[in-house]
């Protein structure tokens, strides 16, 4: 009798364990499926919205690398800026100087 039960016990958990395994299986299918159909389903429409509003990747690659290069030519240019003021400096600091140095020597005299 014992061993029957045994059996009885064994074979239903066996049952259990299997079908638990399979659902575990069919929702992990179910799952993924319908994962895979949402992201194609919004790749497809921002692809073909992207397309009806007229974005073309090699005209916004091109329009990228003509911004690039105007950046590269602003900070080219200010560093030639920057090389004109730091030799200038001095020069600005004499006519300073030499400014005060006559308004000084006019309220001397």
């Amino acid at each position: 009798m014992s061993m029957a039960l045994l059996i009885f016990l064994v074979l239903v958990f066996f049952l259990i364990f299997k079908f638990t395994a399979a659902f575990t299986a069919i929702v992990a299918i179910i799952a993924g499926t319908t994962t895979l159909s949402i992201l194609v389903s919004v790749w497809l429409g921002t692809s073909y919205h992207l397309r009806r509003s007229g974005y073309n990747p090699k005209s916004a690659e091109e329009t990228y690398r003509q911004v690039d290069s105007d950046l590269n030519q602003i900070v080219g240019d200010l560093q030639e800026i920057r090389s004109g003021l730091e030799a200038a400096e001095s020069y600005l600091r004499d006519v300073e100087f030499l400014r005060y140095a006559r308004q000084n020597s006019k309220t001397e005299n």
